[in-house]
Order: structure tokens, then sequence, then C-alpha cells
């Protein structure tokens, strides 16, 4: 069953990284890139925090850190470092001719996408911070939305399976809930301290 699975998504690789075209190439090169992320973080922070929580913005600046510092830490020592899947640039270069624009292999796992992982964990954490707050929801859909094309750079790119993807947007979005839990909790203990 596993090999079944494994073999399906190589083939789901394979059909992914041969479809390109130079607008895609460029648009996917820099889906990927840490300072288009950054970027992205910092609009969502400015479009969200600082409009709606203006006194908050510090607990919200703890809650993405710590989707970053959990998800990213996470994806390595939880998955990368013990599964231990290759990357596809890695392990098929004897099959099929992997197709990286500007881009490196990288290192030697791929199991789970740590890009996707940082980008799911921050989304859902704004996503479910902000769902009831917001009158308009487009920004926290355009996050989804963001994190769902990333997560296709990482394999038009060459640089994970689609597997490796999926997996990491799943643990990302438990990094994510777990830290707006964790967030709510200290907010309820910081208004109870306040009031008393």
């Amino acid at each position: 069953m596993l090999e079944a699975l494994l073999e399906i998504d190589k083939q789901w690789f394979i059909w992914i990284n041969s479809h390109h075209c130079v607008a895609m190439d460029w648009t996917m090169w820099a889906l990927s890139q840490h300072w288009c992320i950054a970027a992205v973080i910092v609009v969502a922070y400015l479009l969200l925090v600082l409009r709606h929580e203006p006194r908050r913005w510090w607990l919200v600046l703890v809650g993405i850190a710590l989707c970053f510092l959990l998800a990213d830490r996470g994806s390595v020592l939880l998955f990368k470092n013990t599964v231990c899947r290759l990357r596809p640039c890695h392990e098929l270069v004897d099959v099929y001719d992997v197709y990286m624009f500007r881009t490196s292999c990288g290192g030697k796992y791929g199991f789970v996408s740590s890009h996707v992982a940082n980008i799911f964990a921050v989304a859902l954490f704004l996503m479910l911070r902000y769902w009831k707050k917001v009158a308009r929801r487009w920004p926290l859909w355009l996050m989804i939305l963001w994190g769902i094309a990333v997560s296709y750079s990482r394999s038009y790119l060459g640089k994970h399976y689609p597997g490796d993807v999926i997996c990491g947007a799943l643990f990302g979005a438990i990094i994510g809930l777990i830290v707006w839990w964790v967030i709510g909790m200290i907010e309820k203990k910081s208004c109870k301290s306040e009031t008393k």
C-alpha cells in the first residue's frame, strides 16, 4: 500500500514538474523566495493586526514567531531527520531529469516541506484569530490561496514531492491551531489579571 502511494506521488511530481513555461517559472520562483514570504506576512500584519488590534499587536507577533519556530524546527526534527525521504532531485536522477528553475536541490531530505509548514502555520493562525473579528475576510482567504500557490511551487521547482507538500500543509495547520489556542489562553489569563 505504501509503495503504491509513493509511486502515485512520484507520478504526480513528474506531471507537475514537467509542465512549465517562462511566466510560470518566474512566478513559482518568486513565490518560493524568503523575501516574498516575508513581504506577504508584513502585508497581512498591516491589514489585520495593526488595523483590528492596535493594542495587542505584540501578542500576534509572538504568535507568528511561534508558528515559524515550531513549524520550521518541527518539520526538520520530527520528519526530515526521522523519515529520511530523499528529495525528488536526489532520488529521481537516473529516472527523470528534474526541472529546477534558478534553484539548487537543497538538503538531502524533503519530507515534510518546511516552506509549506511555515506558511500554513501562520495562515491558519491568522485565519483563526481574525475570522470573527473582521467584516471582510478576503485577506484571510488570500493567505490560504497564497499557501496553496507556494505549495504548488515546491513541486514545480523540483524541490518536493506533492506528498511532502500536503503533509507539510497539514503539519503547519496543526501548529497554527495549537499556537492560536496557546495565544488565546495567554490572552485570557492576561485579561483576568488586568481586571483584578
